[in-house]
């Protein structure tokens, strides 16, 4: 994305590689709830905050599982957090 035009269609559409091994990653289903959060804000409702965007935490996998690769996720939060905190600009 990294152009300033992420949208909340980008973010229903968004897939994440697996993380490198040994890692686990981030939890699916946490950054699946939260990427959903993200796109009703983008939509323009909700009350994300772009300070909540930062400070969100997510769970590791269960054990034996893996997740979300944390790199393309965190890169992404930074994305979002940006997009947010210039809608409220």
């Amino acid at each position: 994305m990294g152009d300033g035009a992420l949208t909340a269609e980008n973010l229903r559409g968004i897939t994440f590689e697996k993380p490198p091994w040994p890692k686990r990653g981030y939890d699916e289903k946490s950054v699946n709830d939260f990427l959903a959060l993200a796109a009703r804000r983008l939509d323009g409702r909700g009350h994300l905050a772009a300070a909540d965007v930062r400070g969100v935490r997510f769970n590791k996998p269960k054990l034996g599982k893996r997740g979300y690769d944390e790199r393309q996720v965190d890169d992404l939060l930074d994305e979002i957090a940006a997009a947010i905190a210039h809608l409220d600009a």
